[in-house]
């Protein structure tokens, strides 16, 4: 009777958990324990609370319970997102690796391998799980990691390749921005300027987007633009010190020192270490 209470604590305590009530599943998990301490499907979930807690180091521990008591490739998986979380990256993929000797075509743990890999350096690796994954379900989320490597190592054109592969009416905003990068990294300006705006089409709030457009309109030479675009992300987000110190480097490129001056002042008045500003604040007291 207890442990059947206990599955239906554990149960209602995934409910809580996926809807992000984090604290009405952790009271379900904690009832369920009192009940039954052996059932693994609770102990992963404790795991899984945890681990979004960023307390890797407990989240481990009811992982590995679970482990210890019914051999789950996601409970492999699971530990091996814990250690990986942790710097332990050996154990990490020798835990994904475990995963996929049990089942092959375990989803979580390619996808978490590749992720490692890529983490690691091994981009010959990464970028091999991400194309099987790609021959074997098409996905626009596969398409935009394998991308992400291709970027990491500076190859533009590959990159470009697997995002233009993506179905357009998927609007993948990230996908847009990506290709900007690029295109930008290419030296093709006009082309990238439409990626970019094309990714903020779909969502003009996205701040990176957004500057990635002004770097591209000062690389054309229209810095009027460039200072433009800068200024709409501070109005969305008056308190983004680190667009503010883009924009006093841009104003300090056009020789207007009192306006790079005073943008450098206001980004140091909300975040006084932060060393870009303070390199260039240096810079500007030193030659006066």
């Amino acid at each position: 009777m207890d442990k059947e209470k206990a599955i239906a604590l554990n149960n209602e305590g995934a409910s809580h958990f996926l809807n992000k009530e984090f604290d009405k599943a952790l009271e379900c998990y904690h009832k369920a324990y009192e009940l039954d301490t052996t059932n693994p499907s609770l102990l992963n979930n404790l795991g899984l609370y945890y681990h979004q807690k960023k307390e890797y180091q407990k989240a481990l521990q009811f992982f590995e319970r679970a482990l210890s008591l019914a051999q789950k490739p996601q409970f492999m998986v699971n530990v091996g997102n814990s250690l990986a979380m942790m710097g332990k990256y050996e154990d990490a993929a020798l835990h994904y690796e475990n995963a996929l000797q049990q089942e092959p075509n375990h989803k979580s743990a390619r996808i978490s391998l590749a992720q490692l890999a890529a983490h690691t350096g091994d981009f010959k690796k990464a970028i091999a799980i991400w194309q099987e994954l790609m021959r074997s379900v098409p996905s626009s989320a596969y398409a935009i990691e394998l991308a992400k490597v291709y970027i990491k190592i500076k190859d533009w054109e590959k990159a470009l390749k697997t995002l233009h592969g993506i179905e357009a009416s998927e609007g993948n905003a990230m996908a847009w921005r990506m290709i900007g990068q690029c295109e930008y990294q290419l030296k093709n300006f006009g082309l990238a300027q439409k990626a970019f705006k094309m990714a903020l089409a779909e969502n003009p709030d996205e701040v990176e987007s957004r500057q990635h457009l002004a770097i591209n309109y000062l690389a054309m030479g229209d810095w009027e633009e460039g200072i433009r675009q800068l200024e709409m992300i501070l109005r969305m987000n008056p308190e983004n010190y680190q667009i503010m110190t883009e924009l006093a480097v841009v104003y300090l490129g056009k020789g207007y020192r009192k306006k790079a001056t005073t943008w450098l002042d206001k980004a140091l008045a909300i975040k006084p270490d932060f060393p870009k500003a303070l390199r260039y604040k240096q810079m500007l007291d030193a030659n006066q």
